[in-house]
């Protein structure tokens, strides 16, 4: 249990829901800063107790904040398009397009290479962005809510004679949001004049996911829509079934302890990327808001491939010499097709990668039946893994 779990119990032991906080009074009976306390960015931020009594919270002001029983998140629906591709403008060589570790970096590339007007329509131009504060507006969260400056900060804003876009950007992957992200900036802006377009983008591993949302009614943020998303990639994909085959049956097997049990690849990916900056395990349970079992089963899927490691207990991971070399590919297909390598030395995923390259994926009972341990509750785990895994390599072809 974190320090966030151990202040909210000690609140909520002097506090029943629903109530207003000021921040001066949840940092006394905390003991954590408000700012800390208050940050749930999707559902899995919260803490335990707020999980499972169906607790949520939202900032009121600069130092006021509303708990109760209403939902703010939002999941993020599957995206089953094929990814469109946008091309770079010529001579930009400042931005590596291929290394885009930050968010702000994330945003430069998509405006360079046109992705907004693409999915948005012409004529955009970048306008607000930064911290500032929401303004004065009420919304209904079963009751009736007055917000009145609250802080909230754009990512981007881009407008033209139709329309101003606000955009919410994420360098890492999460099932759901909070819906607040983009409620407070359309509020702020809703006077305008013309519509206010609020789009979440999420990128990772050289892909940039746009979700486009309306509110039904402007009083309820939980009259969110979804209106639009399409993924896009700034080149085609050369990697073809032929190759990967011949790189998973040239690559020699071994085995290696401990068996994952992550079932999201892309999330492994994210994690290898942000691991470019060494990380305490700490760090990367906050950063996607996990329970320390969940951050130790990515490091360890990590570490099961060999592509990061954690030298003794209460060190921070870092990646591999292999690890680094694969971040270091100056292409995106270059470094899927390393890991695809990485994958092949495991004996399971070789030879399940071997039957889907050839056009049979193998079924879940079947990977099971390779996997010898005592639980079948575990063998179960472990072939959801190696199916999820083995899928997003055919997904590259």
């Amino acid at each position: 249990m974190g320090v966030n779990d151990l202040g909210w119990e000690k609140v909520l032991q002097q506090k029943a829901p629903p109530f207003y906080i000021d921040a001066t009074e949840l940092k006394r009976l905390s003991g954590r800063e408000p700012r800390l306390m208050a940050k749930h960015d999707f559902s899995a931020a919260r803490p335990t107790i707020f999980q499972e009594l169906g607790l949520n919270i939202i900032p009121v002001s600069r130092s006021r904040y509303f708990v109760g029983h209403f939902n703010i998140f939002e999941p993020f629906p599957d995206i089953t398009d094929p990814p469109r591709t946008v091309f770079l403008p010529y001579g930009i060589r400042s931005l590596n397009f291929e290394s885009l570790s930050s968010e702000a970096l994330a945003l430069n590339a998509a405006v360079l290479s046109g992705i907004f007007e693409d999915f948005l329509g012409p004529g955009l131009e970048a306008t607000v962005s930064g911290r500032m504060s929401t303004g004065t507006f009420e919304f209904d969260l079963g009751r009736p809510i007055t917000v009145d400056r609250a802080q909230m900060e754009i990512d981007a804003g881009f407008e033209s004679n139709e329309q101003l876009v606000l955009v919410e950007a994420k360098n890492h992957i999460t099932p759901d949001f909070n819906i607040r992200q983009l409620y407070f900036p359309y509020r702020r802006f809703a006077a305008l004049g013309k519509p206010v377009i609020p789009v979440y983008m999420v990128s990772t591993n050289g892909v940039f996911r746009l979700y486009q949302y309306k509110f039904a009614d402007a009083l309820d943020p939980g009259s969110i829509e979804l209106v639009a998303a399409a993924c896009y990639v700034l080149q085609p994909s050369q990697v073809d079934a032929a190759t990967l085959l011949n790189v998973v049956r040239s690559t020699p097997t071994v085995e290696s302890k401990p068996f994952p049990q992550a079932d999201s690849f892309e999330r492994v990916i994210n994690l290898l990327e942000l691991l470019a900056d060494p990380m305490e395990i700490d760090e990367i349970r906050d950063h996607y808001a996990f329970v320390r079992r969940q951050a130790n089963y990515y490091t360890a899927a990590l570490a099961y491939l060999g592509l990061a490691q954690c030298d003794k207990r209460g060190t921070p991971w870092h990646l591999t010499p292999l690890g680094e070399q694969i971040i270091a590919k100056p292409s995106r297909d270059e470094r899927h097709v390393e890991l695809v390598r990485a994958l092949a030395t495991r004996p399971v995923f070789n030879y399940c990668l071997k039957q889907a390259l050839t056009g049979r994926m193998p079924t879940a009972d079947e990977i099971a039946d390779l996997i010898p341990v005592a639980s079948y509750d575990t063998q179960s785990r472990r072939a959801r893994t190696v199916l999820s895994w083995t899928r997003w390599a055919i997904s590259l072809i």
